[in-house]
């Protein structure tokens, strides 16, 4: 059962589809989904609407949301920041969290890209999260930030306040707030299992990233599981790469989820 939600986080209204499993017997696990920089509630191909029905299937709920500024939910995306999508990640844990139906002591959380950020940071300061998956996660968003601000764009930014980023409004407020965050060093405060699936070739942000984490997690004795998809690009942009991690991230949650 698939059904469109609304919750606030600060004040704004943030618009999301809750997957609920069909036949369930008592209260069941839940799945949040974070996605990425520009993404939406769907992500690419449909990737999130595939997790989280899969992820039903299976009788597990998935809450999938927009941040503030981003597809259905209130706000512009000028005013996005790490430290705004962090205070949404928590109103979305808190919503999930109140539904009827759903076991508190088993929740877990997964994240996209800028998303999987998000929920490294999450995971460093909320010790109720049983279960992680970080796709293709940012490691060191300010020097990721800093490399795509060209001197053009710095310009742009002097003069207007924002960056045009493929036709999105990056404002000043994201550069001054994205030094302030550091996930790899945050995420090792978790004792939550955390799996890392990352494309080989992905140029957007090199698998190496989650190669720090790994090494990050296990240097902190943090359980931890890293899966390269050969060939793979940021996304997952093919069938057998989708259908991969798909399978992958679902067999993790119902592993990490049993009882």
């Amino acid at each position: 059962m698939e059904t469109p939600i609304t919750f606030k986080s600060h004040g704004m209204q943030i618009v999301g589809m809750l997957h609920m499993p069909e036949r369930r017997k008592g209260k069941v696990p839940a799945v949040v989904l974070f996605h990425g920089f520009t993404g939406t509630k769907v992500e690419s191909h449909r990737l999130f609407v595939k997790q989280a029905r899969a992820l039903a299937k299976a009788g597990i709920a998935a809450l999938r949301f927009d941040f503030r500024g981003s597809g259905d939910s209130e706000g512009e995306f000028s005013s996005m920041t790490i430290s705004g999508e962090l205070k949404d990640a928590r109103a979305a844990m808190e919503y999930i969290r109140s539904r009827p139906g759903i076991d508190q002591s088993r929740i877990g959380v997964l994240g996209m890209s800028f998303g999987g950020a998000v929920a490294a940071m999450l995971l460093g300061s909320d010790p109720g999260i049983c279960a992680a998956a970080l796709w293709a996660p940012v490691g060191h968003p300010e020097a990721m930030a800093r490399q795509r601000l060209t001197a053009a764009a710095a310009r742009q930014l002097k003069l207007m306040g924002c960056v045009d980023y493929s036709g999105n409004a990056v404002g000043r407020c994201f550069f001054d707030d994205i030094g302030k965050h550091q996930p790899i060093r945050a995420i090792t405060k978790t004792r939550t299992p955390v799996l890392l699936v990352h494309g080989g070739e992905d140029q957007t942000v090199p698998a190496k990233v989650s190669r720090e984490y790994e090494i990050a997690l296990k240097k902190a004795r943090r359980a931890v599981v890293r899966h390269v998809v050969p060939g793979a690009d940021h996304t997952f942009n093919s069938l057998p790469w989708e259908l991969q991690v798909l399978a992958l991230t679902l067999d993790w949650f119902r592993c990490n989820f049993a009882r």
